[in-house]
């Protein structure tokens, strides 16, 4: 078998995504390190969010970190060996340096609640309920045509292009406001995504210095195994990449076709989306024909996981 670790990014958050972290007893430590760099205690914060709070770039991007650093914890002793690779999806990229053991807890949630900040600080002024908008289905050649003109004429800048010809724009919410009320785009399948700054795109460019910055002083190590660059699908295995590659994604559009591409060069026959939300592994089965992907939330428990992990083996033994 060879397995890759999807770390998801945001838009997938849900109220109920960190109930086992803050229940389990062997996640008293990661949830005293978050409570330390909230500076208040984790389950009173997460509690008192309200149902739009939660989509909030700093507080989702800090519960994001957190769930899929205890779903690592938990997944890792299940493997009979390392993954092959590990892949990130936007945030998901830093995780994925977490995964690949070039980061601790501590330094991943961080270089997380940094990251945020910086981008929310340098993020146009009045967010929105969404700033990410994705494009999928399709259409005739005129009617394709016409909206990108109108993504284009209203200030919307490609973000992230996906598996199967589906991309995301983003810029400010007044943008994708003008873009949802435009005339020639009604009918067509756009979702605004619930993030509140335009991620990947040239809007973020002040924050690439100092995030670089921020992350050159924390305890960043070479990987164990192999990290995909979102920016471009290439595979790093040295710290001095994740300093060139992380920055520069905040505001540099993402390439997750063309990470898919690198999974089916590398052999990837078995993929396993961290979470929250399933839209990673949905997309690479669906782009990569035999390939297994299933995301952390379609088992219930350990053993269904390593159920599914030794079936997986032993489909790839023959």
């Amino acid at each position: 078998m060879k397995l890759a670790i999807l770390c998801s990014g945001q838009a997938g958050q849900h109220a109920g995504m960190l109930d086992r972290l803050l229940a389990d007893p062997a996640s008293a430590d990661l949830r005293a390190t978050a409570s330390e760099l909230l500076g208040r205690d984790l389950a009173g914060w997460w509690r008192g969010l309200g149902s739009a709070e939660i989509f909030a770039n700093a507080n989702a991007q800090f519960a994001i970190a957190l769930c899929q650093i205890a779903a690592w914890t938990r997944l890792a002793p299940l493997l009979a060996e390392p993954p092959a690779v590990v892949a990130g999806y936007s945030l998901g990229e830093v995780l994925a340096w977490h995964v690949a053991g070039a980061l601790d807890a501590a330094a991943t949630l961080r270089l997380v609640r940094a990251r945020a900040g910086l981008m929310d600080r340098h993020a146009p002024a009045a967010g929105g309920a969404g700033c990410m908008l994705l494009w999928r289905g399709r259409m005739s050649p005129a009617r394709r045509a016409a909206v990108t003109r109108a993504l284009a004429a209203h200030g919307l800048a490609p973000a992230i292009e996906r598996a199967a010809g589906e991309r995301v724009f983003a810029g400010p919410a007044a943008a994708v406001d003008a873009v949802l009320a435009d005339a020639a785009v009604v009918g067509a399948e756009l979702k605004r995504l619930a993030v509140g700054v335009p991620s990947h795109t040239a809007w973020l460019a002040g924050a690439v210095a100092p995030f670089r910055a921020e992350l050159d002083a924390a305890p960043l190590r070479d990987p164990c195994v192999a990290v995909l660059a979102g920016i471009d699908g290439s595979v790093l295995r040295q710290r001095r990449q994740a300093l060139d590659y992380l920055p520069r994604q905040i505001a540099q559009a993402l390439r997750w076709d063309w990470c898919v591409d690198t999974l089916a060069s590398l052999g990837v026959d078995t993929a396993l989306e961290m979470g929250p939300g399933k839209d990673l592994a949905q997309m690479t089965e669906a782009a990569l024909p035999g390939v297994r992907a299933r995301a952390l939330e379609d088992f219930a428990g350990a053993t269904d996981i390593r159920d599914w992990l030794n079936a997986a083996g032993r489909a790839g033994a023959h």
